[in-house]
């Protein structure tokens, strides 16, 4: 059996931002059906999904410095199958109510599956708390759901250590003392490789010391938590690759330019100030990678303005320069090695500002795998993803003031576009805006899931 899987920072921050601040960050995964879905087909994929990794909590460590281990653990929030329909009006208020179940990091309920009535078949919610599991995760969870992974089972942490393998992998005393060797033993070549190259560069060093000085997290202060606003829309795939190439782009580089352009419409203003787009980079090796959190948010700082609907040209090549540079970049100021080893208030503050710390994040899932269209063992009328923060964002103490997903599902393209209802009012509001962006980009918004400001609604 392989070693543990332990908590990396990406982990420990989003624990921590949950636990002591009262702040989540959920995936929502959304599948519109076309004909009813049974409870016991719902029931089925609940129980393969409760054997895989989603189903699992953080352990403690048993000596300091050592890192927390994800442990098998049964999910106790259970299978939500509502009588009553969900319509073009109440949806995404159904997705918003779904996205605010509690599912709390000390706790067992680890995710929520949900389903409700809509139209002729059926809507089905999946909710993960980031500090779970990223997006891509998910994806993978779905696809893999059932199958072994390299967590370490719940009852071999009361025991000591799982009887079928050696125990200094094991989340027991031992294996702690060994991560702890192992990570200083690390973190000594790591910091000799590390500081060189502080050394050399005054922006790294300025950012190091303005860290160290930042005060500790509190509670939120600055105003009342934000929920955004959100909706979904539908275009063609092919047109939208055909109107990115046009323009000498990509489909990911016309996504940036889409978002970037809702925040120069909606929050900047036509400003010049330069907008900061938060790209998130997945660092998984292979579908079998069981780590929660393996992605990074790479700032992309792009032109201010009006919006911009010309050449993608110049967003293209400075994407593809910042994640030629970028590597295997962590999420923290240090050597991960190292930050690990440092006392929590410390190693809190030299995180990376991360998504929040950006004008928009475009998260780009790319195909929708196979098993994930055909969630529930039949093909998927439509699939979406969206990231959303409960309770919300405190204004004073991020910037971040939209997100968007992107995915792609056959010939269709799914658009989520979620967004600070102080800057794009409610939902209609925000389908206005967004229809327009994608009438500009000469895309035509195929169907709204829920509401939308066209006949095309469903």
């Amino acid at each position: 059996m392989p070693g543990t899987v332990r908590l990396n920072p990406t982990d420990e921050m989003l624990h921590a931002a949950a636990d002591r601040l009262g702040s989540s960050r959920i995936v929502q995964v959304l599948w519109s059906f076309d004909r009813p879905v049974p409870r016991r087909t719902l029931e089925a994929e609940w129980h393969r999904l409760d054997q895989g990794r989603l189903s699992r909590r953080a352990a403690p460590s048993r000596i300091p410095g050592a890192r927390r281990t994800w442990v098998r653990a049964h999910n106790t929030e259970e299978l939500d199958t509502a009588a009553r329909p969900v319509t073009v009006g109440t949806l995404m208020e159904w997705a918003d109510r779904e996205v605010r179940v509690p599912l709390p990091p000390g706790s067992n309920a680890l995710w929520r599956l949900a389903a409700a009535p809509y139209g002729s078949g059926s809507v089905v919610s999946l909710t993960v708390p980031h500090f779970r599991c990223d997006g891509l995760g998910i994806f993978d969870a779905i696809a893999s759901g059932g199958r072994p992974d390299r967590t370490v089972p719940e009852a071999a942490i009361a025991s000591g250590g799982p009887p079928d393998r050696p125990v200094p992998d094991a989340s027991s005393p031992l294996g702690d003392a060994v991560d702890v060797l192992r990570q200083a033993a690390r973190a000594g070549v790591d910091t000799v490789r590390w500081l060189p190259r502080l050394l050399g560069s005054r922006a790294e060093r300025d950012g190091l010391v303005a860290a160290l000085r930042r005060p500790p997290a509190g509670p939120p202060v600055g105003g009342e938590p934000r929920f955004f606003t959100s909706l979904i829309v539908e275009t063609d795939a092919i047109a939208w690759e055909e109107q990115a190439r046009a323009r000498g782009g990509t489909v990911n580089s016309l996504f940036i330019e889409f978002a970037a352009n809702l925040v120069r419409a909606a929050v900047r203003t036509d400003s010049p100030t330069p907008i900061e787009v938060g790209l998130p980079m997945t660092l998984r090796e292979s579908k079998d990678d069981g780590r929660a959190n393996a992605l990074v948010v790479l700032p992309l700082t792009i032109q201010g303005g009006p919006p911009r609907y010309a050449g993608l040209r110049r967003t293209r090549d400075a994407t593809r320069e910042l994640l030629s540079r970028t590597g295997e970049r962590g999420g923290t100021l240090v050597p991960e090695t190292l930050w690990h080893l440092l006392p929590a208030g410390r190693a809190h503050r030299l995180l990376r500002p991360g998504a929040q710390q950006t004008d928009v994040v475009a998260s780009n899932f790319g195909r929708t795998p196979d098993a994930v269209a055909r969630f529930t063992g039949r093909p998927a009328d439509g699939v979406a993803v969206r990231t959303m923060n409960v309770p919300g964002v405190v204004a004073d103490r991020a910037r971040i003031r939209a997100s968007l997903c992107l995915v792609r599902t056959g010939d269709r393209m799914a658009v989520t576009v979620t967004g600070m209802p102080d800057h794009f009012g409610d939902g209609s509001s925000l389908a206005r805006l967004v229809d327009k962006e994608l009438s500009a980009w000469g895309l035509r918004a195929d169907r709204w899931w829920g509401a939308g400001p066209t006949p095309h609604a469903w």
